[in-house]
């Protein structure tokens, strides 16, 4: 069993003082095995701020993984977006991609961004080999595949459709030829959970998609307010579930609270989502 922390679109700089303490205490106490940071870290890739996302993710445990997002490339400074777009990321967080991999768990993070584009995003062919290339050779065949990237490919709300990575189709069909079993995301800072059997009917192998919403900015969306998302991972073979619990922020307790997990089993073609058991529900009243 694996337990990753999945947050996204911390934009510091924006971020809530309260929220930031309440999401420190509670990935704190859950001691993961992995924290996954999926782009966004800033809101405007100052160095103050990459300085201050810095040491708020060194107050956490570790390990961690990051990828750059949008806001991490300067917008403003074009002299800087031109000639040295990821310096104060680079130097604050380090690589703009990674890999991590621990027990039954295998993580790819991309970098979907560009400095020729503004807010979309594309994973290029190159880039998606190499990094697979850094995986060991000793990697055990059916661990669970994971991908990050900043834009999703598919979003919880219509409005938010152009928002997603660009040549959505190729991609997903790359992750699923690859055997992935689930593509992390941020950037719309509206979560999303569910498998790829929906947005992507003609997968020969279907994955799960979660998207992470805003962790601690106040730059929050209607009826969506801060959250981040559990993940744990059990495999056993050929046998492997995934449960992704999404944490949202409580105003009145000043707390991050759990949603009863999603749940996901792997079968023959990829990944589908296990029905909750309403025999333990408790009736009303």
């Amino acid at each position: 069993m694996t337990l990753i922390v999945h947050l996204s679109d911390t934009h510091f700089g924006t971020e809530i003082p309260a929220v930031v303490d309440a999401l420190r205490n509670i990935v704190s106490a859950r001691k993961p095995d992995l924290i996954i940071v999926s782009g966004d870290i800033t809101q405007r890739a100052r160095r103050a701020e990459f300085d201050a996302a810095k040491r708020f993710f060194q107050s956490l445990p570790p390990p961690l993984l990051v990828i750059p997002g949008n806001h991490d490339i300067p917008l403003f400074d074009l002299l800087a977006r031109g000639l040295f777009p990821y310096r104060n990321y680079c130097a604050a967080l380090g690589r703009q991609s990674g890999t991590w991999f621990g027990g039954d768990v295998a993580v790819f993070g991309f970098n979907s961004t560009s400095p020729l584009r503004h807010t979309r995003g594309k994973l290029s062919p190159a880039h998606f080999k190499a990094t697979l290339k850094e995986a060991p050779p000793e990697s055990p065949r059916n661990c669970i595949r994971i991908a990050c990237v900043h834009q999703p490919l598919h979003t919880a709300w219509m409005q938010d459709a152009h928002n997603r990575l660009i040549d959505v189709e190729a991609t997903a069909e790359q992750f699923s030829r690859h055997d992935f079993d689930l593509v992390l995301s941020g950037h719309v800072h509206v979560p999303y959970i569910a498998t790829t059997r929906e947005s992507f009917p003609a997968l020969n192998r279907h994955f799960i998609l979660s998207g992470a919403g805003t962790a601690t900015s106040y730059r929050t969306r209607p009826g969506a307010p801060n959250s981040f998302n559990f993940i744990e991972t059990g495999s056993n073979g050929e046998d492997a579930e995934v449960d992704i619990t999404l944490c949202r922020f409580d105003e009145e307790k000043s707390e991050f609270l759990e949603n009863p997990p999603y749940r996901f089993r792997r079968v023959q073609d990829g990944w589908k989502e296990i029905p909750p058991d309403i025999s333990q529900v408790a009736a009303p009243g």
